[in-house]
């Protein structure tokens, strides 16, 4: 559908953000006009779909088949059915409000909107956990709307304005051909009011500094440049370990002594004074809990006054688990997270896709196994929220951290799998996520560069081939409304719009009546 290809300029790599505030106002008045009924409006949904979610995950061939060898009949068949059952979240969508509008009356001018923000909650756990690749509010964390609707009621909130605003310029343009050349100063005055809307609503909002005397945390960002078949190769670990230790050692030789204004530096702060390294996910293969890494990576960290974060894997009772390591420098003492929520297909198998699918693509026959443990890992007075690749663009996951007294959000990824459009996304909505919490991001990845994120923005960013790069990360405790209540606030908001979009509607029949008697 050209609607679908449209929307796709707001994604990378074009990054048109301001688009999808109007690409939908077509939709929208022809979900209110006269033509198709509510099955044809499904078949189009689900045609946008196919359209859309095929586009998005693209990625998936050079992921599955050209790096991790599927065949490719698998492949076809695995990405049809995956983008098929996506596609019938958006059809339900298209659906619904032509149903509601051909037999109720409900205006798709509210209606619509308030579908979309179900889209959005619904593709936050559905299917396998969450598939949230895709979401309006993804390209747009960083604006002015982002920042002033997010941390009250979530993403969904963010989708639910878009959509309205979408639905304001359907009104106004179905309002200007219905009354022609009659009520044009009317006509003028209402779109200049909606463009003044639409704009500040896109507006990149200003970049937050870190506030006087807020409590920091001074951390390395190592990424990283290696490409699967680097990482896979016989003695991979050993390579990876010298090229991470290489990269790491050059930096703090060169930025020993960084600060940034702003920063609280005390001796009851040891934060402050301590730096944390940190590598992306799998920079060390196998399980370097068994034998000396672990205790020389420790006594390299005494040295060099810095404790270090870094992705591995991790065997318990016989499962493989996909881990992160807090490795405390100078006294021999580690934390350990395993993901507890893994990329399927990719980690897993999902029950009853194993026909189709066959073993996941990483290396190892068995499945990962997910840890159970919450996403925090304590680290000299504070807590760090830490997630793994995937689990960084799931709402529920940072949620989970910061409830368990996450002060800072930490994503360490591999996006080796991914395209250049797929890692930009990746970031994105890592960027959302800890807006809803409002907590500053560390992204660390292999070939997705690093980045520090905070309000929705990019403070600072570095390509996977740069030098690793030092920022500073506010650490708070204060909680976003959204932290705190949940969806709550963001129901109260969509009930709002649908007594809004009544008491209109009731409002509009009477006019429409009261003209007709005078007439």
């Amino acid at each position: 559908m050209p609607l679908a290809v449209l929307l796709l300029a707001a994604y990378p790599p074009l990054e048109w953000h301001g688009i999808t505030w109007l690409a939908l106002a077509p939709l929208i008045a022809g979900l209110r006009g006269d033509m198709g009924s509510p099955g044809s409006w499904l078949l189009a949904g689900w045609s946008y779909g196919l359209v859309f979610y095929a586009a998005q995950f693209a990625w998936l061939y050079g992921a599955l088949v050209v790096l991790a060898g599927l065949p490719l009949w698998q492949f076809v068949n695995f990405f049809a059915l995956l983008v098929a059952v996506l596609a019938l979240v958006p059809a339900g969508v298209f659906g619904l409000a032509r149903w509601g509008w051909t037999r109720y009356g409900a205006s798709p001018y509210w209606s619509f909107p308030l579908l979309l923000a179900g889209q959005n909650l619904l593709l936050g756990v559905f299917p396998f956990g969450g598939v949230a690749w895709g979401s309006l509010a993804g390209t747009q964390s960083h604006t002015v709307a982002a920042r002033l609707l997010v941390p009250w009621i979530g993403a969904a909130g963010l989708v639910l304005l878009l959509g309205l605003v979408n639905a304001g310029w359907a009104w106004l343009i179905a309002g200007l051909r219905r009354r022609g050349a009659r009520n044009h100063r009317c006509g003028w005055l209402a779109a200049a009011a909606l463009s003044a809307l639409t704009l500040l609503c896109a507006w990149p909002a200003p970049r937050l500094a870190l506030p006087e005397g807020q409590a920091s945390l001074k951390a390395l960002l190592v990424p990283g440049a290696l490409t699967l078949a680097e990482l896979g190769a016989e003695g991979g670990s050993r390579t990876a370990l010298r090229y991470y230790l290489g990269r790491t050692l050059a930096a703090l030789e060169r930025d020993a002594a960084f600060a940034e204004p702003g920063a609280r530096v005390d001796s009851a702060d040891r934060a402050a004074e301590r730096g944390l390294v940190i590598w992306p996910e799998s920079a060390v293969r196998g399980d370097i809990a068994r034998g000396k890494t672990l205790l020389d990576l420790s006594r390299l960290g005494g040295l060099l006054e810095v404790d270090l974060l870094l992705g591995s894997n991790a065997r318990v009772r016989g499962r493989d688990h996909n881990s992160l390591y807090l490795v405390n420098g100078g006294v021999f003492d580690f934390w350990r997270y395993d993901k507890r929520r893994l990329v399927p297909f990719g980690e897993y198998v999902p029950t009853g896709f194993r026909w189709l699918f066959g073993s996941k693509v990483t290396a190892g026959e068995a499945d990962y196994a997910a840890g159970e443990r919450p996403p925090v890992l304590d680290w000299r007075g504070h807590r760090l929220g830490v997630a793994i690749c995937f689990e960084s663009v799931l709402p529920r996951h940072a949620l989970e951290a910061e409830h368990a007294g996450a002060e800072v959000l930490i994503v360490a990824a591999n996006d080796a799998w991914l395209t250049p459009s797929g890692r930009r996304q990746h970031l994105l909505l890592s960027a959302l996520r800890g807006l809803e919490v409002g907590r500053d991001v560390l992204f660390v990845s292999n070939r997705g560069g690093s980045a520090h994120l905070r309000a929705g923005g990019v403070l600072a960013a570095a390509e996977g081939n740069a030098p690793p790069m030092w920022v500073r990360a506010a650490l708070r405790q204060s909680r976003t409304p959204w932290a705190r209540w949940g969806y709550a606030l963001l129901f109260a908001a969509m009930a709002l719009v649908v007594l809004a979009g009544l008491a209109l509607q009731r409002a509009a029949a009477y006019l429409r009546g009261a003209r007709r008697e005078r007439g």
